[in-house]
C-alpha cells in the first residue's frame, strides 16, 4: 500500500525555521470537504506552487483534511498527486481484512457457509459496528505516509501549521484538532457517520467535520493568516428532476446541511479573500475514487481561473527557494525507532501480540514490516483497529501501536445461507451459529452451529491454541448430520434417494506455519444409518466408523465467493480401521485444489480433483465420493456422478464487465474432464468432457451465479447458486 516514493524520503535535521509571513502578508488555505470530489485540491495545489504562493496555514475538513495533512507533512503536489494515482483505493475503503491474511481458522468459517452478517452479543456489546468499515487501511496509509517525513505532537510544528475540523457527534460541535496524532485527526474529520466508524479521542466521538464545518475559514484565520485561500468542492443541490428516490433524498438533505455551513463561512471572508470553486458538477461524485484523473484537472483550472487575484501573492524565484527549503528543513524524515509501547485493549494477551511484531529497536522503521505485522494482527477477527503511530519523546523517537477489540464485543451470532437450483427444484440452507472468541487470551475460541434446510446438521468444537505464537491448536468437536444422496442410473436417470444420517465425535491437532498452511492429524468415532428410499433395492443400514486422519491444507485464496488470486489446496489420508470400532476396513486419499489469478479484468481459473479408495473392494455407501454442480463437474446435477474413486480437472476464465457499481458483473466459463468410477484406474479413461457458461453478479447478499452446465452424454441444465461456490459450506464428514 505505502509507496517507495514516501519510504526513501530525504532525512534533514529536525529545525523548522520556514519564513510564515515575516514580510509578507500570511496565507493561509482552506481545504472544504467532498469525498473523492476533493481530488481537485490537488490541482489547486499544483497550480499555486507554479505561481511560486507560499503557504502558511493550512486548515482542512473531510477530504480537505487528507490532502491538507499531506501538504502540511511536506509532501509536494506532484507528491500528493502520485500518492492518489498509485493507491489501491478498493483496498484502503475495504471494510473487512483481506482473506489471505487471515488465519486458517478465519479462512474455515466460509466453508461452514458462515459468511453473512455478524451480530454481537453479551454485556457491554454492540450489535453492529459503528460504521460498515473500520478504517483500518485508511489509517495505515495516513500513517505510513506522515510517518515517514514528520513525527510531532503539535501540528504548529508541522512544516506547515494545521488544523482538521471534525464533528463532535454526541455535542453536535465542531472540533479543531493541532495536536495528538495527525493521522488519527485525518482519519476522524472524514468519518462519515455510518460508512466509517466514529473516533473516540479524548471525551469526543468525532466523525466528519463536514456536518459543521465544511469550510473552515474562522479556523485557518484564528491560526494567524492575513490573507485565506478557500477551495469549496462540496456537491451542489440537486435540481428537482434528479430527486427521484429515498438516496437521492438523503444525499440532499446532507447537502442542504452542508452547504449551510459553508455558506456562513463564505460570507466570513473579507475582500481580499480568495474563493476557489471547481466545476465539478454532479457527474464526479463523492463516492467516485477512481475519478482523481477528471477532478485534477479541474481543480488546476479553477485555481487558473483565479490567476489574477493569485498574482499579487507570487513570490520571485529566490523567495521561493527559501520557502521550500524552509519546508523542507523541518521534515525529520525516516525515524530510527527507540522504543515500542503497545496499548492493547483487545482479547489477545500482550505476549500474543508482541510476538506478531517484527519492529527492531535501534533501526530505522521498516514500514512495509509494520504494515505487515498490524494487517495480521487485524485479520486475526473481531479487532476494531490494529494501528501505530511515530511518536517524539524525550528527544527519542518511538512507535505506539494500539490494538482494539471489535465494538460488537467478544461473543456473536454468525449467520449464512446457500441457494442452488438446477432442473430437480431448488435446495436451501441456512446456517446459524454462536461463537465465543475469548475462551482465554490466546484467542481460543467455542462454536456451536445449527444448519436447517436441504441438509440438517449440528456441530460443536473448540479451537485451542496451544502456545502464544498460535502454531500449535487442538480442535475436538462433536457433531449430527442429515443428507440426502440421490442415484442415478448410468443414462443419468434418478432411481432413488437415500438418506445418511451420521453423528460423530472427532479430535484434531496441529500445526500452523504463518497464515496458509498447516499439517494435521485427527482420530474420528462415528456411526449413522443410511435408509433407502422407494425404489432402492437395499435395507435400511446401520454403521459404526472410527478412522484415523493425517492431512495437510495450504490456503491462500484472496475470496471464496469469486476467486480472484491465491491456491486452496487439501491432502488428507483416511484410515478406516476395525480397531477404532469401524465395521469397514479401507483406506482413501483425497486431494482437492484450485488455484485463481486475476490481471485487469481478467481471471483465470484452474483446479484438480483425485478423491480415491485405495482398497479393491471400495468404499461404503457413506463413504463414497460424488462429483456433480458448479465447478464439480458443472453439465451434471451435485451427485449425479458418484462412486468409490472420483476425479476432474478444471480450467476457467472470468470476465469483469462492470468494475464499480452496487452489482459489479462478471461473464465466465468453465472446461471440465473427470468422472467417478469404481475402479479408480478407470477414472480418466472414462472421463467426460463437460463445463459451463455464467453470469456472476457480487450482490449485497453475496455472489449469485446464473449459468448453464453441459456435458458430451446428454443435454445440460440451468443453474443458481449463492453463496460459496468452493468448499462445503455444509455440516458433514463428506
Amino acid at each position: 500500500m505505502i509507496l517507495s516514493l514516501f519510504a526513501a524520503a530525504p532525512t534533514y535535521a529536525m529545525h523548522c525555521d520556514a519564513p510564515h509571513g515575516a514580510d509578507r502578508p500570511s496565507v493561509g488555505l482552506v481545504l472544504g470537504g467532498g469525498g473523492a470530489r476533493g481530488y481537485a485540491h490537488v490541482g489547486v495545489l499544483k497550480y499555486l506552487e507554479e505561481m511560486r504562493i507560499p503557504v502558511d496555514y493550512i486548515a482542512g475538513t473531510s477530504m480537505g483534511a487528507i490532502i491538507g495533512g499531506f501538504m502540511a507533512s511536506g509532501l509536494s503536489a506532484g507528491e500528493i498527486e502520485t500518492l492518489i494515482e498509485t493507491t489501491d483505493w478498493n483496498a484502503v475503503f475495504a471494510g473487512s481484512p483481506p482473506r489471505q491474511s487471515e488465519p486458517l481458522r478465519r479462512k474455515s468459517d466460509d466453508e461452514l457457509g458462515l459468511f453473512g452478517p455478524k451480530f454481537g452479543v453479551g454485556k457491554g456489546s454492540s450489535a453492529l459496528p459503528g460504521g460498515v468499515v473500520a478504517g483500518q487501511n485508511i489509517l495505515l496509509l495516513f500513517e505510513d505516509v506522515i510517518g515517514q517525513r514528520v513525527q510531532v505532537s503539535d501540528f504548529d510544528e508541522l512544516p506547515i501549521p494545521f488544523r482538521a475540523v471534525a464533528t463532535d457527534i454526541v455535542r453536535g460541535q465542531p472540533v479543531i484538532m493541532g495536536d495528538g496524532s495527525l493521522a488519527e485527526a485525518m482519519r476522524a474529520s472524514m468519518a462519515v457517520p455510518g460508512v466509517f466508524d466514529p473516533i473516540k479521542r479524548g471525551d469526543h466521538l468525532l466523525v466528519d467535520g463536514g456536518l459543521v464545518r465544511n469550510l473552515p475559514v474562522d479556523v485557518v484565520r484564528a491560526m494567524g493568516a492575513d490573507i485565506v485561500i478557500a477551495v469549496d468542492v462540496g456537491t451542489p443541490l440537486m435540481p428537482e428532476e434528479r430527486i427521484g428516490n429515498v438516496v437521492s433524498v438523503v444525499e440532499q438533505m446532507t447537502a442542504l446541511m452542508v452547504i449551510n455551513n459553508t455558506q456562513v463561512q463564505m460570507d466570513s471572508m473579507a475582500d481580499q479573500d480568495i474563493m476557489i470553486r471547481p466545476d465539478l458538477g454532479f457527474e464526479i461524485t463523492s463516492r467516485d475514487f477512481s475519478g482523481f484523473e477528471a477532478s485534477i484537472p479541474l481543480g488546476y483550472q479553477a485555481a487558473q481561473a483565479s490567476h489574477d487575484a493569485l498574482a499579487s501573492l507570487s513570490m520571485d524565484n529566490e523567495g521561493w527557494a527559501d520557502w521550500r527549503r524552509g519546508i523542507q528543513a523541518c521534515e525529520a524524515g525516516e525515524p530510527t525507532v527507540h522504543f515500542v509501547r503497545l496499548d492493547n485493549q483487545s482479547r489477545f494477551s500482550d505476549e500474543v501480540l508482541q510476538n506478531m511484531l517484527n519492529t527492531r529497536i535501534g533501526e530505522p522503521l521498516d514500514v512495509a514490516q509494520m504494515e505487515s505485522d498490524l494487517e495480521n494482527i487485524y485479520s486475526l477477527g473481531f479487532i476494531r483497529m490494529a494501528s501505530y503511530t511515530v511518536v517524539n519523546e524525550n528527544g527519542q523517537t518511538g512507535v505506539e501501536i494500539s490494538v482494539q477489540q471489535d465494538t460488537r464485543g467478544t461473543d456473536f451470532i454468525e449467520t449464512g445461507l446457500t441457494i442452488s437450483g438446477d432442473r430437480r427444484g431448488s435446495s436451501i440452507n441456512l446456517q446459524a451459529g454462536y461463537l465465543v472468541t475469548d475462551l482465554d487470551e490466546r484467542g481460543s475460541e467455542a462454536r456451536a452451529v445449527v444448519q436447517l434446510g436441504e441438509d440438517v446438521g449440528v456441530l460443536g468444537d473448540v479451537y485451542k491454541y496451544m502456545d502464544d505464537h498460535r502454531r500449535w491448536f487442538i480442535n475436538p468437536e462433536i457433531a449430527y448430520s442429515r443428507r440426502d444422496l440421490l442415484l442415478f442410473t448410468t443414462d443419468s436417470i434418478a432411481v432413488g434417494e437415500a438418506e445418511i444420517q451420521e453423528s460423530w465425535v472427532a479430535a484434531t491437532i496441529g500445526r500452523a506455519f504463518g497464515n496458509d498452511f498447516a499439517l494435521y492429524g485427527g482420530v474420528a468415532r462415528y456411526f449413522g444409518e443410511v435408509k433407502p428410499g422407494i425404489g432402492l433395492p437395499f435395507p435400511k443400514t446401520d454403521f459404526d466408523g472410527g478412522e484415523f486422519s493425517l492431512g495437510a491444507v495450504f490456503d491462500s485464496l484472496d475470496d471464496m465467493f469469486l476467486p480472484g488470486d491465491g491456491v486452496l489446496a487439501r491432502l488428507e489420508y483416511i484410515d478406516s480401521s476395525e480397531a477404532l470400532g469401524a465395521d469397514d476396513d479401507f483406506e482413501q486419499l483425497r486431494f482437492n485444489a484450485i488455484a485463481a489469478h486475476t490481471w485487469g479484468r481478467h481471471s483465470a481459473l484452474a483446479g484438480a480433483r483425485y478423491n480415491v479408495t485405495l482398497d479393491d473392494v471400495g468404499a461404503p455407501l457413506y463413504a463414497i465420493f460424488t462429483g456433480g454442480g458448479f465447478l464439480n463437474m458443472s453439465g451434471f446435477e451435485p451427485a449425479e456422478l458418484n462412486g468409490a474413486n472420483f476425479g476432474m480437472l478444471l480450467g476457467g476464465y472470468r470476465y469483469q464487465v462492470h468494475q464499480s457499481g452496487i452489482l459489479p458483473g462478471y461473464v465466465g466459463g468453465t472446461l471440465e474432464y473427470g468422472n467417478a468410477t469404481a475402479d479408480r484406474d478407470d477414472l480418466f479413461s472414462d472421463a467426460i468432457w463437460n463445463g459451463s457458461l455464467y453470469l456472476a453478479y457480487d450482490t449485497p447478499l453475496g455472489p449469485v451465479y446464473l449459468g448453464y452446465g453441459w456435458n458430451e452424454l446428454h443435454s445440460g441444465l440451468l443453474f443458481l447458486q449463492l453463496g460459496a461456490i468452493i468448499g462445503d459450506q455444509s455440516i458433514g464428514r463428506r
